[in-house]
């Protein structure tokens, strides 16, 4: 026996599994056996002949007729001297005693569904002694009611029918004495041994679950106005419950309801028509609503152990998929109600398209019709958005479509799709997590798109309808025939009236316009780089062409900035973040989550392979922007064959007495002016550009330290400007300017001047810099995103000349160092480029400059 025992414990496991598919195959099929004995044809007739108010009754009777059942799992978990949280109970509790309504086999299934929930944390033993207990108490208050139901059919108005029944009723009303009395002898630890106090309880829990049962029938029957002697009702409604449980069918169904319907009909005039609709009412408010709730109840309980097994990846998922879904559906349901007001006939001759719309012809007018399709399509936007701002006016919206479909133009589809519109909305919510709404081009694209070709096509067909209109000089498609203009100009009122309110709300959506980082401040940047280190893009920040991002890390010390520029709802960083390498990633982390809750995207322009792992942990896609020339300083040396050139050119420059020089700010304003001199000739008719690149601004060189070549008469005919780096590992310049009669050779002689000074300060190598696009997108086998890339800059050319840059670099370069773009997958690549385009080859104009370098207190900074 032992054997056999551990036979069955070694494999419980299998046995759990094998029951609970078991209860569900058990639960798909009476949900199949009662679907085909449920006309919602007739159930909607029903519906539009009852007010609203006695459906909800009906409803809540239903839902409260359950919760005694509560009673039973209260007195197990005590009798197991468990303690568990309230809600798990209520959400097990509810979802054990619907599943057990639906399955039946006599309380068995539920006996099997609480030694799973219940028992897995204590000994099975414990648990089986305990089930046995609460199992032979679970008719006892159907016995009750089957003993007083005989005394009813004994002294009370029978025409016979009933009598014939009075056995069954008499069987039933015997289990509860001799239960009773068998606990009340028996001393055993499965059937006997139950204190006073739990019998009581159990037999009063088993009571008033029977009586929830028999008031709900009874009201509903009183609710659908049908006569009826109750004191004739109960002893058959009893006695068909006594036969179901016996026969163990599942459900009772068949069996319960051929003796009601035979039963029913024979104690009064009630037709068998009335009799089945009673029945379709108390299986949907008793049965089915009640099991779909507990159904609810068992995925999420389901979700949470997966959850918990595989560390919250099954809920994210599911968050995700419900939130797509959710997009998707109201996308649709607003495209196609516009469109079934656009053209109505369509969904008449088209059955395809008549299926594959629930809306079709349930909204009686044209005017909300068209009202409510932009609305959807709105309250899309903020949802696809992740705004939270958009919950409640999209819950309030689909509730308002709700009560109107249901008090004008009753429909089960629509019904259905709203409600689950509904519960997609409420199980999105935590996906609803964005403080403001950043209409960005992405959106508007596609939002634009789709409300420009309905309002389009609305307005075609309307002027096609025209009585003015030629129609028979042309093959018309009968349905863009509109039934009356009227019809037309009120849908055309109710799109005029949602541009409003789609303005209003996309502005509510957008909130108080809220910008992240801050202005720059000279002081802490300068203190942080100092302490920390930069690199060759941090003396970019001083342009003031940008806002900054300090992170603080957990000892309250500023460790990390970044530079970046907000266009449209991208937040474009350049380059590498600069301080303390071992807080970047933290920094990032901290970054992308700010600005992904005001609703930016940033991107990670021109940054370096390390940036890129760190990224793409973030679910950034990058592209290759490009090659950065490097110069090994240790090792650069003019001798040798490949030199020669520039020996010469260094050569030549000495003997015409041009002098390399390196001044040190601050500047006089005579060199300032000389130097600007230069700069303005070099630039011409061209415009300065700003962001990647240093633009001639006196508060920025006044910052570095400028190279310069000197002709014999003293003058300044080119200089560039050394970028501090912050470190002493890599040097690089910035500006680079020189006047038009300038030897040829100038910026030769420049350069290699600045790498020996370098050279000789310790410096490793130096940054000469990007030759964008190098290597890039060039092959078939390119990343699709590095294709377009490089037509998107092959066509920008206009703005920016990249032929013959790395020819020039090459001369010097030692190696070549990729440089990359990250971008979030919520952007679009071309769009990403664009912003890219414009942001790097903004021109810079006079006034601009002016206030580089200038605290902006006009700015409105008052919001951050």
């Amino acid at each position: 026996m032992k054997a056999i025992l551990q036979w069955f414990k070694n494999r419980a496991g299998f046995f759990k599994t094998v029951f609970v598919i078991s209860v569900l195959f058990i639960v798909i099929s009476e949900l199949l056996s009662i679907g085909k004995t449920i006309s919602f044809e007739q159930l909607k007739m029903i519906f539009l002949d009852l007010p609203i108010w006695k459906i909800a009754l009906m409803l809540l009777t239903g839902l409260v007729a359950v919760t005694p059942m509560f009673g039973y799992d209260i007195i197990l978990n005590r009798t197991l001297e468990q303690k568990i949280k309230k809600s798990y109970l209520f959400e097990t509790s509810w979802m054990i005693n619907t599943i057990n309504n639906i399955a039946g086999f006599g309380g068995l299934i539920s006996i099997g569904l609480r030694s799973e929930f219940y028992g897995k944390e204590t000994d099975g033993k414990k648990v089986v002694k305990a089930l046995s207990k609460i199992l032979i108490f679970l008719l006892s208050g159907l016995s009750i009611y089957s003993l007083l139901s005989f005394i009813m059919v004994l002294f009370g108005h029978d025409n016979g029918f009933l009598s014939q029944y009075s056995i069954w009723l008499i069987g039933g009303g015997l289990y509860f004495p001799i239960i009773l009395l068998l606990t009340a002898i028996r001393k055993d630890e499965y059937i006997g041994d139950i204190p006073l106090n739990s019998r009581l309880q159990l037999m009063l829990t088993s009571f008033l679950e029977w009586t929830g049962v028999l008031a709900t029938f009874l009201l509903i029957g009183k609710l659908m106005g049908i006569p009826f002697h109750t004191a004739q009702v109960i002893p058959l409604f009893i006695a068909a419950s006594v036969i179901g449980i016996i026969s163990m069918i599942p459900g009772a169904l068949g069996s319960f309801d051929i003796m009601m319907i035979l039963g029913l009909s024979s104690l009064g005039s009630i037709p068998r028509e009335t009799v089945i609709a009673w029945l379709l009412l108390y299986r949907l408010f008793y049965y089915i609503i009640p099991f779909l709730i507990g159904v609810v109840f068992f995925l999420k309980n389901l979700s949470s152990n997966l959850n918990d097994r595989y560390s919250g990846i099954p809920r994210e998922l599911s968050i995700e998929l419900s939130h797509k879904l959710l997009v998707v559906l109201m996308y649709f349901s607003g495209i196609m109600i516009v469109l079934s007001t656009t053209i109505p006939e369509a969904f008449n001759q088209f059955h395809w398209l008549k299926q594959l719309n629930p809306w079709s012809f349930h909204l009686l007018t044209q005017f909300p019709a068209v009202l409510l399709g932009f609305s959807l399509l709105i309250m899309g936007r903020g949802i696809a958005a992740r705004v939270a701002r958009a919950y409640l006016p999209t819950i309030g919206l689909l509730l308002l479509t709700l009560a109107y479909t249901v008090f004008k133009d009753m429909s089960w589809s629509v019904v259905i799709l709203l409600t689950l519109l509904l519960i997609f909305v409420i199980f999105s919510k935590k996906e609803l997590y964005r403080k403001q709404l950043v209409y960005s081009w992405e959106m508007k694209t596609v939002d634009g798109i789709i409300f420009s070709v309905l309002m389009v096509l609305y307005v075609v067909i309307g002027v096609y309808n025209l009585p003015a209109f030629p129609h028979h000089q042309h093959h018309v498609i009968s349905f863009f025939l509109f039934p009356s203009e009227r019809v037309w100009l009120s849908g055309f009122l109710g799109i005029l009236i949602t541009a409003m309110f789609m303005f209003v709300f996309i502005r509510y959506l957008q909130g108080e316009k809220r910008t992240i980082g801050e202005a720059l401040d000279r002081d802490r940047a300068m203190k942080l780089l100092k302490t920390y280190g930069g690199n060759t893009d941090s003396q970019l920040l001083f342009l003031d062409d940008k806002d900054m991002y300090v992170y603080t890390n957990s000892f309250e010390e500023e460790t990390v900035l970044l530079q970046f520029k907000t266009f449209n709802n991208k937040c474009i960083v350049m380059g590498d973040p600069s301080g303390a390498k071992e807080d970047f990633t933290d920094a990032v982390e901290q970054f992308i989550h700010e600005a992904d809750i005001w609703g930016y995207l940033p991107v990670f322009y021109e940054v370096s392979e390390s940036l890129v792992l760190l990224l793409h942990e973030f679910g950034y896609d990058f592209i290759k922007m490009g090659e950065e020339a490097h110069v090994d300083l240790a090792n650069f040396t003019l001798s040798g064959k490949k030199r020669r050139a520039d020996r010469a050119t260094m050569n030549r420059f000495d003997k015409e007495d041009y002098r390399f020089e390196v001044l040190s700010p601050p500047f006089l304003p005579e060199t300032m002016a000389e130097l600007k001199a230069v700069s303005d000739e070099w630039l011409g008719n061209r415009k300065e550009k700003g962001f990647s690149l240093g633009f001639f601004s006196e508060e920025y060189l006044q910052l570095s330290d400028i190279a310069v070549v000197k002709s014999k008469a003293d003058d300044i005919i080119a200089f560039a400007t050394i970028m501090p780096t912050y470190n002493k590992a890599e040097g690089t310049i910035d500006l680079m300017r020189y006047k038009q009669d300038a030897p040829s050779g100038v910026m030769d002689f420049l350069f290699i001047s600045i790498f020996n000074v370098m050279k000789e300060d310790g410096i490793s190598y130096f940054n000469m810099g990007m030759a964008p696009l190098s290597n890039v997108g060039t092959s078939r086998k390119s990343f699709i995103q590095e294709r377009i890339a490089f037509l998107v800059y092959k066509f920008g050319t206009s703005f920016y000349s990249f032929q013959g840059l790395r020819a020039y670099k090459n001369k010097y370069a030692s190696s070549w160092v990729p440089r990359y773009t990250l971008y979030s997958r919520d952007s679009s690549i071309i769009y990403v480029m664009i912003a890219l385009l414009i942001i790097d080859n903004a021109p810079i104009d006079k006034t601009t400059k002016q206030l580089h370098g200038i605290k902006k207190i006009l700015k409105n900074r008052y919001q951050r």
